[in-house]
């Protein structure tokens, strides 16, 4: 690869870390292109995306960013996965893959700031993703004021029934 090319892919991947703040590493080595291809897929169902970047390329890319300290894991075969929104989908997407093919090694992620080691990618990817705690923070929320509803209702309503259980009984003969 030429000079140019390099200096392309060293822009490429700078634009990336710009851009996004959901990064993790992964050693491919040992799969096979049609086991790629299924990750790729995979990744990009969990709107996120992959890329194999030399490892030289990509400290070059990381100098004067807040993604320096990834150098750790740029050891060996390695690919860097990055996600567009919510970083817990893409962690899932990648233990779960790494579960069926042992051959892919999750080597760390970088998101939000905070270097998080192999262990720690694990333990995100069983957490809920945000638009689940978003839900369940919605519940919460809803949860009193339904609840209260109810209770203003309840007297009304005990008034509706008493008259229409009293109407029926003056019908029969």
């Amino acid at each position: 690869m030429n000079r140019t090319g390099k200096e392309q892919i060293i822009k490429e991947m700078q634009d990336v870390i710009s851009t996004y703040t959901s990064f993790y590493f992964v050693d491919y080595k040992g799969l096979k292109v049609k086991e790629i291809s299924a990750l790729r897929e995979k990744i990009k169902e969990s709107k996120g995306a992959i890329r194999v970047v030399k490892n030289t390329l990509l400290k070059k890319a990381t100098e004067d960013t807040t993604l320096k300290p990834v150098e750790q894991f740029l050891q060996g075969p390695t690919a860097i996965a990055w996600s567009e929104n919510d970083p817990i989908p893409l962690a899932k997407t990648l233990t779960t893959f790494a579960k069926d093919n042992p051959n892919l090694k999750i080597k760390g992620g970088f998101v939000d700031g905070s270097l998080l080691s192999q262990n720690e990618v694990e333990v995100l990817s069983k957490l809920p993703g945000i638009n689940e705690i978003r839900s369940q923070i919605i519940g919460m929320l809803q949860a009193p004021m339904s609840r209260l509803i109810g209770v203003l209702k309840a007297p009304g309503r005990n008034v509706a029934v008493c008259i229409s259980e009293r109407g029926k009984q003056e019908i029969k003969p």
